[in-house]
């Protein structure tokens, strides 16, 4: 929450929250059913906002769990967020790689998520921006490609400052929060998404090769780990 907090935006309400870390995926179904009588269920995890419960498995990874804790701090610290943050916020949050420098969390942000790229196969390079950041009540969409639109704010040094115009409910006089944040009107971003997304399939066997979520236990762990993995540490400068 700290970190968020710091770089991200106000995260003062949300927690206290129950958490239910299963044994395994069998486990995490049968408490789903039987504890929760829940049928329609998550692959890796699932908060449920009237329980103010966040349950998952052990081995569903610590990006499943940083996507389902970030649920209650979007619900409760950004009240007008439009309907695709709802997911593409949380999503974003879900791949980073870090280390302990003492009792100091260090976390990078920013990177694909190699599965979530596979379910775009194709369709990838076709993404309607549009669509996915409308805030008119639609039908539900992907995950994968709600995600894609809050890596673009980030890649672009706009998340931050997207977020923070949604906490204030400012558009700044544009139809969305997206646009506001981008300061331009969506014909003119659409050009500079679609060169964002064929980047990314130029460089698609690059970012499937990323290594799940990892926090090591000190700095010279992390650095080794990076360097086996090729990972890149840049980070995007964020404005407000």
């Amino acid at each position: 929450m700290d970190i968020v907090k710091r770089d991200f935006f106000n995260a003062d309400r949300g927690y206290p929250i129950r958490v239910f870390i299963c044994q395994d995926e069998g486990k995490f179904v049968q408490f789903m059913h039987r504890d929760l009588e829940i049928q329609d269920l998550s692959d890796f995890g699932i908060y449920l906002f009237s329980k103010k419960l966040l349950a998952t498995y052990e081995d569903s990874g610590l990006g499943t769990f940083a996507h389902e804790a970030l649920h209650p701090l979007v619900e409760e610290n950004l009240p007008h967020r439009p309907a695709w943050a709802v997911e593409g916020v949380p999503t974003f949050f879900e791949k980073f790689y870090g280390y302990w420098n003492g009792g100091h969390l260090v976390l990078y942000w920013g990177f694909q998520n190699p599965w979530r790229i596979r379910e775009l196969g194709p369709e990838l390079t076709r993404l309607d921006l549009k669509r996915i950041i409308s805030e008119d009540d639609g039908p539900e969409q992907s995950e994968s490609k709600l995600r894609m639109a809050s890596m673009f704010l980030w890649e672009q040094g706009k998340l931050r400052r997207f977020l923070r115009l949604v906490a204030a409910n400012d558009r700044l006089g544009y139809p969305t929060y997206f646009e506001a944040a981008m300061g331009m009107p969506i014909d003119k971003i659409t050009p500079i998404w679609q060169s964002y997304l064929e980047s990314i399939e130029r460089n698609r066997a690059e970012m499937l090769s990323l290594p799940l979520s990892t926090v090591l236990q000190n700095e010279a762990e992390f650095q080794a780990f990076v360097k086996t993995h090729s990972i890149s540490l840049k980070q995007i400068k964020q404005i407000d």
